[in-house]
């Protein structure tokens, strides 16, 4: 493990969370422990502290560059920034591997200010979700028992109190979450109103589960459907411009690219472009939607060259 690359990072959640302490106490290890590794004097081998801090604090070595000038990417941080700004709450519902995880992890990441709390939801039951939920904001461990009034009292009150700082809440995966968990989406939106911007990321099942909620009159989702818009966001995929940014960022050269290119699958799109002289016309554009599959062909591409090197 890069020692330096994990101090950064624990460097970046002190920033982020104010203070050591609260970094140690999110890892679960004492306040001198924590100096004592930062400082180098923790002990000779430090291999299983690096791995729970590591693992505390979501830090991950796999040496990918994220690209931020592609089509999805900036399509998800204006949401993202919108969402901060206007305390709007919006959701995403597109195909896996489409990158959104990748994205909003790297928007998360890239923010110190500590007005930001990333979850990625699994099938959480209410009080699953809101014991996660106060954990990352509150600091409230998630052992013990606390009810739900006064998990969401606590939650809204301390989110209520950013509001100077235009708090967002990202909630990866969303439509993994149980019917309960998802209802208690609308009192932390009452609550919270004008104070607190969401995101709401899943793949298509996302805005489907909804839809078929509202249709069926199923409690609570039509008040979720007309929080977020009754909308819901739609990426386009990488282009060949995006995809040859991509490989050129990760070492990759033009022909390798080209044999990239040559393999995704592609969809094409009529899209609105502007010329040289600033007027809009429309054209076909060809799309790869799996960024997921995109990014094991660069790998593939990666290793093949390291392999030719010995």
């Amino acid at each position: 493990m890069n020692r330096n690359g994990l101090m950064k990072h624990v460097g970046d959640w002190i920033t982020r969370l104010g203070s050591q302490n609260k970094v140690a106490e999110k890892c679960g290890i004492s306040s001198t422990a924590i100096s004592q590794w930062m400082n180098g004097k923790y002990g000779a081998d430090t291999t299983e502290m690096d791995k729970r801090i590591a693992i505390a604090l979501g830090y991950q070595e796999d040496g990918w560059q994220v690209v931020t000038t592609i089509k999805n990417y900036q399509k998800i941080e204006f949401v993202f920034r919108s969402c901060k700004q206007q305390s709007m709450w919006m959701a995403i519902s597109n195909k896996a591997g489409s990158g959104k995880t990748q994205t909003l992890e790297h928007l998360f990441n890239s923010d110190l200010t500590g007005s930001v709390i990333f979850i990625q939801a699994e099938e959480w039951n209410s009080r699953q979700f809101l014991l996660e939920l106060a954990e990352r904001t509150c600091g409230i461990p998630k052992r013990g028992y606390t009810d739900i009034p006064t998990l969401l009292k606590m939650i809204t009150e301390y989110l209520n109190g950013m509001a100077a700082n235009r708090p967002i809440l990202i909630i990866d995966e969303a439509d993994k979450l149980k019917p309960a968990a998802f209802r208690k989406l609308i009192p932390l939106y009452n609550r919270t109103e004008h104070r607190l911007g969401c995101v709401l990321a899943g793949t298509e099942n996302l805005h489907k589960e909804i839809a078929r909620g509202v249709r069926n009159n199923t409690k609570g989702y039509d008040e979720i459907d007309s929080r977020l818009g009754r909308s819901y966001i739609e990426l386009p995929g990488a282009t060949e411009a995006d995809v040859k940014a991509i490989g050129q960022a990760n070492g990759l050269d033009e022909d390798a690219v080209d044999r990239i290119w040559s393999e995704v699958d592609k969809v094409k799109r009529l899209v609105k472009v502007q010329n040289k002289k600033g007027e809009t016309k429309e054209k076909h554009v060809f799309f790869c939607e799996d960024l997921r599959r995109l990014m094991r062909l660069v790998k593939r591409e990666q290793m093949a060259n390291q392999f030719n090197q010995y």
